[in-house]
Order: structure tokens, then C-alpha cells, then sequence
């Protein structure tokens, strides 16, 4: 499996500690063959000095040099152009944890992964209050070059951890691409670090959301999900 994600350097301390500690993780995984890594020009500066390449599995890191943030839709169509790959479009403070890797075996024909988290500390994880969150999506990337073609990618237009943005992921992989997805959260575990609580965005950049109903508040005028889904085990 191959990681598609990013890595930055914010202004919190604890939350670079965080992020720095969720790479080297990652890159430590016997399952993760390379991390596809977006990252602007001053932070790979900044990153160079930090003694990075003394990692051993430093060559598993494959920088895409980008000065903005990507976009889901940006992110699907480089996915797509990787030849016969098991791709993951993760957060970049998630670490996987997988036992078995035979749950990558299950991922055939027009199946695709969008997987919930738990927390790194193992308080309770989100799974056991399930509303639709998820934090990881796998596909094959040939199946997902095929499902892209002539398709109109502007619905997931919008950069990762945009509050929702699953809720709009969910609803476009399953009404305009067709996939069948599932969550075996069980089995591909997600290690969430995020102790630090640092963020940079509000209740007010939320697109969507997910639950059995919609809801109202300040998810009255925003883009409902109604798919649910649920954790699940497919071993």
C-alpha cells in the first residue's frame, strides 16, 4: 500500500511534534511500501534540516513540491494516475496499525475503503459513536482511474480536513463513481495523534455532514449525507 498525503509545519509545537511523530510511524510499517508526500518549498527546507534522511526508511518517501494545500480533487486525480497500486488518501496525523494485510487482498472489483478512527491514547475511538467520520480512503488506483473519466471531480473540490468533507466524499464515490464502500475500521486500524487540539478551522467551513436524518442548526443549509457507513469486519 501507498500513502498519499501531506505534511506541514504549524505553528503549535506539540501539533509538529505530533505530525513528525505520525510519519516516522508510518514510515516504520512493513505494509506501507511508500508515503506520497505533499509539501510546500519552505517547509521541505525545514524538513531537510531535521535530520529526516537518517531514518532508514527515509527512501520511502516519495516529495511532491506544491506552495498550496490540495484538494480532494486533486488528490483523486493523482491517485488515478498511479499504474496498479493500492492507494491511501489519508490525514497526515493518522498511523496505521494493520495485523493482517490480507484485508488489502478483499479490496477487489468496485470496492474501496473509507475507514473511522481511534484515538492514539485508546480512550474510546469514534467507532463506538459512529456519525460518519472517517479519516482514511483506499482504492485501487487503476479501478479509480477508470471511475474518473469524463467525471466532473469540482463536487470534492475542497482540501483535507474541511470539516464534512467526508459526508460529500461518500456521497460522490457513491452516486457518480459507483463504489460500494466499506469500513473495516477493525482490521486497518487508525492511530489518531491529535492530542494537541490545535486547529485551523471553525464550525463555519463546515460542507456536510452524515447521519440516519438530516440535521439542523448549523447543519441546516449544508449538504446531508445519508449513507451511512458503518464499522464493519470483513475477515
Amino acid at each position: 500500500m501507498e500513502l498519499l498525503t501531506s505534511f506541514y509545519y504549524p505553528k503549535n509545537k506539540k501539533r509538529e511534534e505530533e505530525l513528525v511523530l505520525t510519519l516516522k510511524n508510518n514510515l516504520s510499517k512493513n505494509f506501507i511500501n511508500k508515503i506520497n508526500l505533499y509539501i510546500t518549498e519552505n517547509d521541505y527546507e525545514k524538513f531537510k534540516k531535521n535530520n529526516f534522511e537518517k531514518n532508514k526508511n527515509y527512501d520511502k518517501i516519495n516529495f511532491i513540491l506544491k506552495n498550496y494545500q490540495p484538494t480532494y480533487k486533486e488528490f483523486f486525480m493523482v491517485a488515478s494516475e498511479f499504474d496498479n497500486k493500492i492507494i491511501c488518501i489519508c490525514n497526515s496525523d493518522i498511523e496505521f496499525d494493520i495485523n493482517n494485510i490480507a484485508i488489502l487482498n478483499k479490496l477487489n472489483g468496485n470496492k474501496c475503503y473509507f475507514l473511522t478512527r481511534h484515538e492514539s491514547n485508546n480512550t474510546k475511538p469514534l467507532i463506538e459513536n459512529f456519525g460518519g467520520s472517517h479519516d482514511a480512503f483506499i482504492f485501487k488506483s487503476n479501478i479509480l482511474k477508470n471511475n474518473i473519466i469524463n467525471k466532473d471531480l469540482s463536487y470534492i473540490n475542497y482540501i483535507q480536513n474541511t470539516p464534512g468533507i467526508e459526508a460529500l466524499l461518500t456521497i460522490f464515490c457513491i452516486e457518480q463513481l459507483n463504489y460500494k464502500i466499506f469500513n473495516p475500521c477493525f482490521e486497518i486500524k487508525l492511530l489518531h495523534h491529535h492530542k494537541s487540539a490545535y486547529r485551523t478551522y471553525t464550525s463555519a467551513n463546515i460542507v456536510g455532514h452524515t447521519w440516519p436524518h438530516q440535521l439542523g442548526g448549523i447543519y441546516a443549509n449544508i449538504i446531508w449525507c445519508k449513507y451511512m457507513i458503518y464499522p464493519c469486519r470483513l475477515l
